[in-house]
Formats: C-alpha cells, structure tokens, sequence
C-alpha cells in the first residue's frame, strides 16, 4: 500500500510541475552493476548457524554481484535542481552452501525492486553537461527461492522504506553513475551508465 501511495504521488507531483513552461522533463534508462555487501563475516555465521542445526560442517560462497536496471522520468526544475522517480530493479544475489553430515547442495536466490523518489542538485555551468548527486527515498521489495535437493521453495524477505543517494556525470545523451542503497540492516551499491532523452 506504501508503494502505492509513493508512486501516486510521484505522479502526481510530475504531471503538475510539467504544466509549468518552464520545466524540461527527460526520462532514463541505466543499468546497474550491483554489490550486495554480503562480507565473508556473515557467511561465516550463516555456516556457524548452520552447523547449530546438526550438521557436521558448512561451506558458504557467494559472488556477491548481479545486474539490474533503472528506468525513470526527471524534470528539470531550475538550472541546478531536478527531481526524480524511477523503478530499479535491484538484480539476483546468489548465494551457495554445502554442508556435510549429511551432505546437501543448496542454493537461496534473492531479488528484489524498488520504487524511488530523488532531488537532484546539479553542479556546472553547463546544462547538458555536468556533474550531479541525489538523493532520496525507496521503496523496496525482496523475495527469495531456496533450493535444495528436496525441492525448491519461495518466500518474502520483506519490505520497506529506506533513504538512497548517489554521485554522476551527465552528458547530452548519456549518464554514469554510483549509487547507495540502505535496505533496512544491510546496504547495495551500484554502478550504472545509461541512456538521457530529453523531451
């Protein structure tokens, strides 16, 4: 319902500004290279809890990587200020474990997307070409899928609304881009580069 509310009003408040003449609306489109922040200390606990359960040992690995993408509307207010709503999709991480005593495979998938909302301070003289940072709210939602050798099973980690901010170049029909994404205990990075339309 949360995310309901975030996106009306994001639509709301867009449809509004752009019946000003003034504003100059564009919409984006990146992809994002993520890094979940899963250490090597949290997978030796999920193995230290593992092991609690009854099994002889646990072996845990993770690339700690994926892909996603943003896709969004900005409008131009000003000069040096431009606000922001966008869907991310937050990507797969993929994490392995295999324990002993007895001896199973398993593998927990977990994905997720967000809704976010962002003011953007714009910084140069230039306005097609200049440095930016945002920051904002997200709303964001993560599921996860299980499998091991007696079937598969999905779920829900759970959802929230938490604060992002990033840093970036823009160019006339280009962007690049780092962003921090705090999802209620943890965090996920990202690098993006992506494609401006300006209307």
């Amino acid at each position: 319902m949360k995310k309901i509310a975030i996106i009306i009003l994001s639509i709301s408040f867009f449809l509004t500004q752009s019946l000003r003449a003034e504003v100059k609306p564009y919409a984006f489109g990146d992809i994002k290279y993520f890094d979940y922040g899963v250490s090597k200390s949290d997978l030796q606990t999920l193995n230290t809890q593992i092991v609690a359960l009854g099994y002889s040992s646990s072996t845990t690995s993770t690339d700690n990587d994926g892909f996603g993408f943003e896709l969004g509307f900005g409008i131009d207010l000003t000069k040096n200020f431009a606000v922001e709503a966008s869907y991310v999709d937050l990507g797969t991480l993929t994490i392995k474990n295999t324990t002993t005593g007895p001896v199973t495979n398993n593998t927990l998938d977990i994905s997720g997307n967000s809704f976010a909302f962002a003011g953007v301070a714009k910084f140069g003289d230039d306005e097609k070409n200049y440095f930016f940072g945002r920051a904002g709210i997200h709303s964001w939602d993560l599921d996860g899928k299980l499998t091991t050798g007696l079937g598969s099973a999905n779920f829900s980690y759970g959802t929230g609304e938490d604060y992002f901010v990033g840093i970036g170049y823009r160019g006339e029909m280009f962007r690049v881009g780092y962003d921090y994404y705090k999802i209620d205990d943890g965090d996920i990075s990202s690098l993006s580069v992506g494609l401006i339309h300006n209307f």
